[in-house]
């Protein structure tokens, strides 16, 4: 994920990258969020005197687990962002850290696998969105 600034001819002028990201080497996971696959990247950048403008597009799949219910499900994601750098007495430029620092903003404070998440029985911990829990005999608990 390098732009070589040699490459820019022209102020103005775009060069494109295209790739694909192994969530490992950016060390992406959390105890919360991992990607499964492959994350594809598409940026493109400008150059306009000592300013570099990068454009950035990603796309992946993310897994996470629910904070009410504990079960993992998978989500899709786009993302959009736009990367500003002074290139001055540089060479090139990576953009590795900045694209990792966005992937894990997008981490939400409370995860749920749908809105409507019923989570976990707080006497048995049943998951009450597969149906109600048997413990002692109430039929569903609320978790509080």
């Amino acid at each position: 994920m390098k732009f070589w600034l040699k490459d820019f001819k022209d102020d103005n002028q775009s060069v494109r990258i295209s790739e694909d990201i192994d969530p490992k080497a950016l060390d992406l996971d959390t105890t919360v969020m991992q990607f499964p696959d492959v994350i594809a990247l598409d940026a493109e950048a400008w150059r306009a005197g000592d300013e570099l403008t990068v454009q950035t597009h990603l796309e992946g799949e993310r897994r996470f687990t629910c904070s009410k219910c504990n079960e993992p499900f998978n989500n899709v994601f786009e993302k959009d962002f736009t990367l500003h750098y002074d290139i001055k007495g540089l060479d090139s430029i990576s953009i590795e850290q900045d694209v990792r620092d966005e992937l894990l903003l997008e981490l939400p404070i409370r995860v749920l696998c749908r809105p409507d998440c019923r989570g976990l029985c707080d006497r048995c911990g049943a998951n009450l969105n597969n149906g109600p829990c048997a413990c002692a005999g109430t039929g569903s608990q609320q978790p509080k």
